[in-house]
């Protein structure tokens, strides 16, 4: 499953996956990134991931090589429980020039703080 939230501008792109993650979740945030990036650029995305099963972090690492829209993301916060460890190292040797940070579900507040620190210094 695949919730979207931050659609609208200076909002911070928030993509919440929990479970397993489906070809049309991939769609779906293809398309919420290639709307953001019309807005904004560069854009800044929160990935939240809660009760991953299987292979669903690697589904969507595969499904974020075949987005042509990557070059306009900065940096992306990672919070995730213990379904979800360690991957970040691994995801930005997939997806070089991107920064990102892994965060546990309980600092959620700071992934959004560090994603925030973008847009403050852009309007400041």
């Amino acid at each position: 499953m695949l919730e979207i939230k931050g659609e609208k501008q200076g909002e911070i792109l928030e993509v919440t996956t929990e479970g397993t993650a489906t070809q049309d979740d991939l769609q779906k945030f293809e398309e919420a990134l290639k709307a953001k990036k019309q807005q904004e650029k560069p854009v800044n995305i929160l990935f939240i991931f809660k009760n991953i099963d299987g292979n669903t972090p690697k589904a969507l690492l595969e499904g974020w090589k075949i987005v042509t829209h990557l070059k306009s993301i900065n940096k992306s916060a990672i919070v995730a429980d213990e379904t979800f460890v360690g991957l970040n190292k691994k995801i930005e040797k997939l997806i070089p020039g991107i920064e990102i940070i892994q965060y546990p579900l309980e600092e959620l507040e700071a992934a959004r703080e560090w994603l925030r620190e973008e847009y403050s210094d852009r309007e400041g």
